[in-house]
């Protein structure tokens, strides 16, 4: 019998050449879902492409490849490259994956061998299929070939062995194909979580790809295989040395193919772990040094360079005063800045939450390590600023923060009237009564309603210097002792509306409840309200006296129907809710001028009233019109007849042509039946609060829409910058005419522009003319006792602010500069008042120029000159004959009379903030400011000086600061 050795497959597939620099290829087009992928690996010369510039996604990878594969990826982790070292993965976790991917190439070459040893020792599909043919005419012919039974039956037993150990070789194939599929998505799943150091780890992504697709080549070899023990050349057959070698290798096979399980299993077990939690850490360490000082008395310099580091920024006044002040009302020249601080950012993210668990917690520590209020300096430890831990009750969100007062205050807002202690932007509460504790949420997403529960709990230290904090949460038995206060609230949205149930109580002085509600009902009608009740600790509830138990009750509503839109309103709020006191609302204190200052309480304490407002909106007539309508009238909460307040007004606008609009206006104010030019912050006879409907509401106030809250008429003509048809975009123009009942007229005439010159130079051009003609030189108050001076005056102030883009040459330098003066003549007012006959005259003006490319790319130097000086002007407490300090900030402003300081309307037109008897200041200030900038380094210097009228210096200041951050 004719033998011949039938055991070459095809091979492996052809091996081509791998060039250098391809990082595009021409298969892979933009849009595909591996694209990113491909180019990253190309990127990083694990895959670098055919020489004809393809990559082609769908051939299978040969061994070579592999292997060139897997020596580029562990040079590249012996080295650290870029590619893996661009995350933020550890050492142990890089040893890992280098491990792994060894053992895993290793695994791969030894199957790679046997799979080729069975190539090299099987037989073809023709080959089988002769030796079957041939082997049933041996039987046909047994007794003629002088061949045995028994020997044709043994090689027919080795053919179906082989066809066996094939088609086992193919299961097990496919099996390692199914892990290999799972190894693909764990690593995957790994690189979502390892995404978040780096992108580095995608390159072993695609990498798993890859060996993926070689494992499935083998598998497509071994079913080839299979596939073709069907026939073999009649002529020629293997023999039994060849079939037991195909069995033989089947067998360790399947052996390499339970040991790679083994190898997959633990990767997958790696994964799971790496996955389970992750840590951060993240913070900054800055240091300051630096200092200001003075010679003769503190000053502010913001009005001279708004916005320089050396400012001592909003804060409580520093001339006794217990009210929040801006920047520029208070001095700069006697601060300490030496400090070091280190901010500490722990992070821990769990992510295999189930039902129930903690899913993250955040922790932000602080510490001064050394600064003048350390004790000489000495690092101080480190404390805790806050906390924050989130996670799921059953699959309910729920949230527990943590403040520490003596880094961040606790904020929270029950409603407007109880436990209001948000953070407004204004002031910060450690002026007043720093807060430490906690506050808890839970939404009961899977229960009826979908509640929300919030539970606050602290205590409260407050400053007993200052009484606003005092008066909230002071303990009367122990003046200056942390007072605890705890807090709950439910809250559901029913119908539209969003309900909420109160508690609060505060241990050492007062409890309270509440509730209230917002939203729209039915989507129609819009409904806020509240009802609060609270008592002191002393007293029983007792709801018909409002000195033991006040209570403050509001609701508004309103509904829009298209064109026509209506409000209305009813309150009642007890006096004690001044100040917070009542409501337990920091928020509410008198620092930040109590209720109605800078919270958002609707009304004022002591007041009982209603009110209607409305309007109609046609906006297909000419640009547009709209009139409005408002009635109101109230009393104190005892509904006194002398404290009966009623005002009414209607008002419009008409929207004219290329971006001018007309507005008039008819408003009437009366107090116990008696006319009032405006209501205000006066006293009433009552001494039941003041007027304005009590407090900061319902006052009128210079430059309000339609002079809201007070008697007269007038007209207004406006020229709207910023309108798409304006006629002069840019352009602000205001004329107006007003005629104050039984006082005078006030006239006005402004306009400003902000627009580019020759495409570099940047113009802010104001003018301003405003007079007021007083019928009378005084008229009693409310109160009809209390005089009230009229002043005849008129203004007249211009100015200009200049600034340049940055020139596009060397230090890339621009210009900053401005001028701006006012004079305010007093023609009339009280006899003998020494402003009538005379003037109050402001100028101020500043220069600068900033290299905003300082000798390296994002360093930034800034340097300017300015000059104020004011003649009979008022400085602010702590009282001056010198401009110390200001009131405002307004050189380039249409919007008043002012620069930085009074005398000029505030209030009336006719006010003008004078100070009967009052010695007005007259003087200046000036100086040299130096910024410079570069990435997280800052530093700031000035010295200048305060002078009296004649330019004499009454106070030197001078200093310095220098601040330096590192981001970790």
């Amino acid at each position: 019998m004719k033998q011949k050795l039938v055991v070459y497959l095809a091979g492996l597939l052809t091996v081509v050449g791998l060039g250098f620099g391809q990082a595009q290829f021409s298969d892979v087009p933009a849009g595909h879902w591996a694209k990113e992928a491909v180019d990253r690996i190309a990127a990083c010369g694990l895959i670098i492409g055919f020489p004809d510039g393809t990559f082609r996604g769908n051939q299978n990878l040969t061994r070579y490849q592999a292997a060139l594969i897997f020596q580029r990826l562990l040079t590249e982790l012996e080295k650290g490259g870029q590619c893996v070292s661009g995350g933020q993965l550890s050492s142990e976790d890089l040893t890992t994956i280098r491990n792994g991917v060894q053992e895993l190439a290793a695994e791969l070459a030894a199957l790679g061998v046997r799979v080729s040893a069975l190539e090299d020792n099987a037989a073809s599909k023709d080959d089988i299929a002769q030796l079957q043919a041939a082997i049933d005419e041996l039987k046909s012919q047994s007794g003629q070939s002088g061949m045995s039974e028994d020997a044709l039956k043994d090689l027919a037993d080795r053919v179906e062995a082989a066809s066996v150990a094939a088609d086992t070789a193919l299961a097990q194939s496919q099996i390692l194909g199914d892990r290999l599929d799972g190894v693909e998505g764990d690593v995957a799943a790994l690189k979502t979580q390892v995404d978040a150091n780096g992108d580095s780890i995608k390159a072993l992504n695609e990498l798993a790809v890859l060996l993926n697709q070689d494992v499935l080549s083998l598998q497509d070899r071994v079913t080839a295989l299979e596939s073709s023990i069907g026939s073999v050349d009649v002529n020629s057959f293997a023999t039994k040395e060849d079939v037991n070698a195909v069995q033989e290798f089947a067998t360790a096979l399947r052996g390499d193919l339970v040991a790679l399980t083994d190898k997959v299993n633990g990767i997958d077990t790696r994964v799971q772990k790496l996955e389970a939690v992750q840590f951060s850490l993240t913070g900054s360490l800055a240091g300051t040094y630096g200092y200001t000082t003075n010679t003769g008395g503190d000053f502010d310099i913001d009005r001279l360079f708004p916005n320089n580091i050396l400012s001592s920024g909003v804060g409580p006044s520093d001339g006794g005063s217990i009210y929040v002040r801006p920047k520029w009302r208070r001095g700069d020249m006697n601060q300490d800045f030496t400090e070091v601080d280190l901010n500490l950012n722990f992070g821990v993210k769990f992510n295999n939450v189930g039902a129930t668990g903690i899913s993250d917690v955040t922790i932000n520590s602080f510490t001064p390590v050394a600064s003048p209020s350390t004790s000489g300096g000495v690092p101080a430890p480190l404390r805790m600023r806050a906390a924050t831990i989130n996670g799921k009750l059953d699959n309910q969100p729920f949230s527990v923060q943590y403040y520490n007062s003596d880094q961040q205050n606790l904020t929270f807002v029950f409603n407007p009237y109880l436990f209001n202690n948000a953070d407004n932007g204004s002031g910060d509460y450690g002026d007043t009564g720093a807060m430490s504790g906690a506050i808890a949420t839970l939404n009961g997403t899977n229960w009826p309603l979908s509640p929300k529960f919030t539970v606050v709990m602290g205590n409260a230290n407050t400053n007993t210097t200052n009484n606003a904090g005092y008066l909230v949460f002071g303990d009367p038995a122990n003046p200056g002792n942390p007072t605890d206060f705890f807090g709950t609230r439910a809250e559901v949205n029913l119908l539209g509306l969003n309900l909420g149930l109160n508690y609060a109580e505060n241990r050492f002085n007062r409890a309270g409840f509440g509730v209230d509600w917002k939203g729209t009902l039915f989507g129609l009608l819009s409904l806020e309200g509240a009802y609060d009740a609270t008592k002191s600790n002393a007293d029983v509830w007792d709801f018909s006296n409002p000195a033991t138990t006040p209570q403050a009750f509001y609701i508004n509503g309103g509904v829009n129907l298209g064109i026509l839109s209506l409000n209305a309103n009813y309150r009642a709020i007890a006096p004690l809710y001044e100040g917070g006191v009542a409501g337990m609302s920091l928020a509410s204190s008198k620092f930040l001028f109590g209720v109605g200052g800078y919270d958002n309480a609707p009304y004022a304490p002591d007041s009982r009233g209603f009110g209607v407002d409305g309007k109609i909106k046609l906006a297909n007539i000419l640009s547009g019109i709209e009139l409005r309508g408002y009635y109101d009238s109230a009393t104190n909460l005892n509904g006194d007849a002398l404290s009966a307040t009623n005002y009414y007004g209607v008002g419009g606008d008409i929207g004219l042509f290329a971006g001018l609009k007309l507005n008039a206006f008819y408003n009437n104010f009366t107090v116990n039946g008696n006319q009032y030019p405006g209501s205000g912050f006066d006293a009433l006879a009552t001494g039941g609060g003041a007027i304005g409907n009590f407090g900061n509401f319902f006052a009128y106030t210079y430059n309000n829409q339609d002079s809201r809250y007070s008697s007269g008429f007038g007209v207004r003509l406006t020229h709207d910058p910023k309108a798409s048809n304006a006629l002069v975009p840019g352009l602000d123009v205001r004329l107006g005419y007003q005629q104050f009942a039984n006082t005078g007229t006030d006239i006005l005439a402004a306009a400003a522009y902000s627009g580019k010159l020759l495409g570099f130079l940047n113009l802010n051009p104001v003018v301003r003319y405003h007079s007021f003609s007083g019928s009378v030189t005084s008229y009693l108050d409310y109160d009809g006792a209390t005089t009230i001076p009229v002043y005849s005056s008129n203004t007249l102030k211009f100015g200009i602010g200049v600034t340049t883009d940055p020139a596009n040459f060397f230090l890339k330098p621009s210009l900053d500069g401005g001028f701006s003066t006012r004079t305010t003549n007093y023609t009339a007012g009280p006899a003998g008042d020494p402003l009538v006959g005379n003037s109050t005259t402001e100028t101020y003006w500043r220069v600068g120029i900033n290299l905003n490319e300082f000798l390296v790319s994002g360093s930034v130097l800034k340097a300017g000159y300015a000059q104020y000086s004011g003649t009979n002007i008022l400085s602010p407490s702590p009282t001056s004959i010198f401009p110390a300090r200001g009131y405002t900030n307004a050189p380039f402003g249409i919007g008043t009379d002012r620069i930085f300081t009074y005398p000029g309307e505030v209030q009336y037109p006719w006010n003008n903030t004078v100070v009967t008897g009052r010695t007005y200041a007259s003087g200046g200030l000036g100086g040299l400011y130096l910024e410079w900038a570069y990435g997280n380094l800052q530093a700031g210097a000035f010295i200048g000086s305060l002078t009296d009228a004649n330019g004499n210096a009454v106070s030197q200041g001078s200093g310095f600061k220098v601040t330096y951050t590192i981001n970790f």
